[in-house]
């Protein structure tokens, strides 16, 4: 098996160890997954987290910080009130504030 491949199987084993756990809790909506991630994420020491990390392909390595960015994005607009709404519409000038 090359480097590549191997750390393909790295990489999906610990999303597979937790959707086989915990497929039957989950649902389509992000807010039944959350919680549980989020919660065997917290459970684990920073060392882990980082090992984890560094099993990553760069690819999911860049789609991971890219998604954490966008949604940190979209938290400050809704915080301060401020962007488009457009939910798959135009909307021209409809702004949220």
């Amino acid at each position: 098996m090359g480097k590549s491949m191997c750390k393909e199987v790295i990489d999906m084993k610990f999303v597979d160890e937790i959707y086989h756990t915990f497929k039957f809790h989950f649902s389509a909506d992000e807010e039944d997954m959350y919680p549980i991630v989020y919660g065997i994420i917290e459970e684990k020491d920073k060392d882990r987290i980082m090992q984890l990390l560094d099993e990553l392909s760069k690819e999911d390595l860049n789609e991971m910080v890219t998604l954490f960015a966008l949604d940190q994005l979209q938290r400050k607009l809704a915080e301060e009130g401020i962007g488009r709404v457009t939910l798959g519409q135009d909307y021209t000038d409809d702004f949220i504030h």
